[in-house]
């Protein structure tokens, strides 16, 4: 265990270790968010109605579902990974990282034929409606089939940085965010594929990062091993990567059945809203996938030092989470609430799109203020593997306080109600993620649990 990834997390300074751990996840997210992005533009320049855009919203929640289960596994896995290091049980984390891999191939296999199946009502379900319905088959179908792929990355990729191997991890996401935008064009544009293209276009990337990040862990670049031999499923294995895994998952799932919520609430409205929510979540992305890739590095630097034992360092680092999660949900509100309108002249909104854009972006930027408070919080839970904490707090943005809130305020507020729901829902999260967090430290819970 005498490696260079176990010092960095063990005696690095707290700020250069999860600066180091952070850097290449952040990288990995941004370009994975600005992927998102430009693909949404790319979309939203094949016809003047701007309908391929609010499709791609509607297939959104089935994507997440996918995310849900390779994130559950993934940073389920990659937590317990982080606290086995650095209790020195390097054959348990192997046996670990090969369970949740093996799991994740086979309720790939499922989920994706399930979807192929039911896959017009299930858009249905999430807001698909007469402009939209037939664009979304035509994604979703190819989407579908990069389902697997799309949860082996994650759990890949939290394995790796479980870890130290941040970087191999980013190198892998990266590339094939990368293909992504570069396809993208070819596929809509020049081969006429419209919409489908930029499906098809996807689901290769995908695949292309699935096979480099497998490739790390076959040639032997990885401090963890995963291989057929050490398939060894067990209770006890299941229960500890469930702890951490289940509260993600339910979060994505929440994520998943909210947004649907969302697009049925804004199609009521019209197909333009549709379109709005969809430009707004996609770019939002970026500032907070910054947040994420940093909590990302966060984890495994806090989850180590639980493990072996070192206080000071769980405490340290936590604290620069915090701070620096704040530093950036700041900058990225305010850039928001001045240039917003920018960003729809570059996707070529319609001026009711514009109009709807531009009063959803002023509430999701000081929403965002309060993600940045209840991030690093919900991380630092799934980090001790806190399985009830990190649950409570991971199902309370969408399904405590958002999904009431979307159900209810449009009925109010009509479009203003739609618009500011997610906001009023972030704000609600931070107060209770400080409630929960704040007695843990006054109280010293931290010492009980590190002396037992």
């Amino acid at each position: 265990m005498d490696d260079k990834r176990i010092h960095l997390l063990k005696n690095e300074k707290v700020s250069k270790a999860v600066n180091k751990m952070a850097t290449p996840a952040i990288i990995g997210m941004i370009v994975m968010a600005i992927y998102n992005v430009v693909d949404s533009i790319f979309v939203s320049w094949i016809s003047e109605e701007g309908y391929e855009v609010a499709a791609t919203q509607v297939v959104f929640p089935i994507m997440l579902i996918a995310s849900s289960i390779g994130l559950a596994l993934g940073m389920g896995g990659g937590s317990y990974i982080s606290r086995l290091l650095g209790k020195n049980n390097k054959i348990e984390a192997n046996k670990v990282a090969t369970v949740s891999f093996f799991t994740g191939i086979i309720l790939g296999l499922i989920l994706t034929t399930v979807n192929l199946f039911f896959l017009e009502p299930i858009l249905n379900l999430f807001g698909a409606d007469v402009n939209t319905l037939d664009l979304a088959k035509e994604y979703g179908s190819y989407i579908i089939f990069g389902y697997a792929f799309t949860i082996l990355n994650m759990i890949l990729n939290n394995i790796l940085r479980s870890e130290g191997s941040a970087k191999y991890s980013m190198i892998g996401m990266a590339i094939g965010s990368v293909l992504n935008i570069i396809l993208d064009p070819i596929f809509i544009f020049v081969f006429g594929w419209g919409i489908a293209g930029a499906a098809i276009a996807t689901m290769l990337s995908q695949f292309v990062s699935s096979a480099i990040l497998l490739s790390i862990f076959i040639r032997g670049k990885s401090l963890i091993k995963i291989a057929p031999k050490n398939f060894k499923p067990s209770v006890a294995i299941y229960k500890e990567i469930l702890k951490v895994g289940i509260p993600t998952f339910f979060r994505q799932v929440l994520v998943s059945v909210a947004i649907g919520i969302l697009n049925n609430a804004a199609s009521d409205v019209s197909t333009d809203l549709v379109t709005a929510i969809g430009i707004i979540t996609r770019v939002s992305m970026i500032p907070m996938y910054f947040v994420f890739g940093f909590c990302q590095g966060f984890q495994p630097v806090a989850g180590y030092n639980f493990g072996a034992g070192n206080k000071q360092r769980v405490k340290d680092s936590f604290r620069y989470a915090l701070k620096v999660s704040l530093g950036i949900v700041i900058i990225a509100s305010i850039f928001f609430l001045l240039f917003s309108d920018v960003i729809f002249i570059i996707y070529n909104s319609s001026e009711s799109v514009t109009n709807y854009g531009m009063i959803g972006f002023r509430y999701y930027a000081i929403g965002m203020l309060f993600m940045g408070i209840s991030n690093p919080i919900a991380v630092f839970y799934q980090s001790l593997g806190r399985g009830v904490e990190a649950l409570i707090l991971s199902v309370s943005r969408q399904g405590l306080f958002f999904i009431p809130l979307i159900l209810i305020l449009p009925g109010i507020f009509g479009v203003d109600g739609v618009l500011i729901s997610q906001a009023l829902g972030d704000f609600l999260t931070a107060l209770l993620s400080i409630a929960v967090i704040a007695p843990f430290f006054i109280n010293k819970k931290l010492d009980v649990l590190m002396t037992h």
